[in-house]
């Protein structure tokens, strides 16, 4: 069944249990289309929402334009949209985003900080440190391994950068609740990273759906205006 037809019958409420279930696979396989169903999920509750009747003939005269049925619906579709946007405005997009959960926010958001302390470089030697299987391991997705050893490492040397990258290889494990109190103490340090690990924080917390602290961290990084600044200022704006 075309894509098209399992939205549309999806935004009906007119899908089989066996459609159901081939809908929602196709929904964690395609991003390109998770986006379009909240776009029409999107679109459906602005129309609903709108009681002007000069704006519902607007959109009947639209619909009853004489074009191809398979051009119709992206004619009418898009149309549809635009009208959307010059009648009532961009804020009704905004509302499908601001009622994201923390999770999805967290997907949206979230990426590994990348390797600035142990470049990881191609060796024939058989013996390496534990620094750099920790950093190698990390930078080649191994976050299971590269946590225990950055554990291993932080308790050895003390050096305070081990909990920042612990706690990051933490969250790409969806193990947000221990990265927290890395997080935390790690901003009691002096580190060079700190002015990351607010963005960080955050992130975890939105993870966990605690928006509150979340919201402290997003302000927190906002204030410092040195890393991902843009990006928890929009993130801001689902608190709103």
């Amino acid at each position: 069944m075309e894509r098209e037809i399992l939205i549309e019958k999806f935004i009906q409420n007119r899908l089989s249990t066996e459609e159901m279930s081939v809908f929602i696979e196709l929904l964690e396989k395609d991003k390109s289309l998770n986006k379009e169903v909240k776009l029409q999920v999107s679109l459906k509750k602005v129309v609903e929402m709108n009681d002007d009747s000069n704006f519902r003939n607007l959109i009947s005269d639209i619909e009853s334009k004489t074009v191809k049925p398979k051009q119709k619906y992206a004619y009418v579709k898009w149309l549809v949209a635009a009208s959307i946007i010059l009648v009532l405005g961009l804020s009704y997009f905004l509302t499908l985003e601001k009622n994201a959960t923390g999770q999805d926010l967290f997907a949206d958001y979230f990426e590994p900080y990348r390797n600035i302390i142990q470049p990881v470089q191609r060796s024939s030697d058989l013996e390496q440190n534990e620094k750099e299987i920790a950093f190698m391991a990390y930078d080649h997705g191994d976050y299971e391994k590269a946590q225990l050893l950055f554990s291993s490492l932080y308790t050895t040397t003390d050096e305070s950068y081990y909990l920042f990258y612990k706690a990051n290889a933490l969250l790409k494990l969806e193990r947000a609740d221990e990265a927290i109190p890395l997080l935390l103490e790690y901003n009691k340090t002096n580190d060079t990273l700190k002015e990351k690990s607010n963005w960080y924080l955050a992130l975890a917390y939105l993870k966990l759906n605690d928006r509150p602290n979340a919201k402290k961290s997003l302000k927190t990084v906002v204030s410092d205006g040195k890393f991902k600044t843009k990006e928890a200022k929009k993130l801001l704006k689902q608190f709103e």
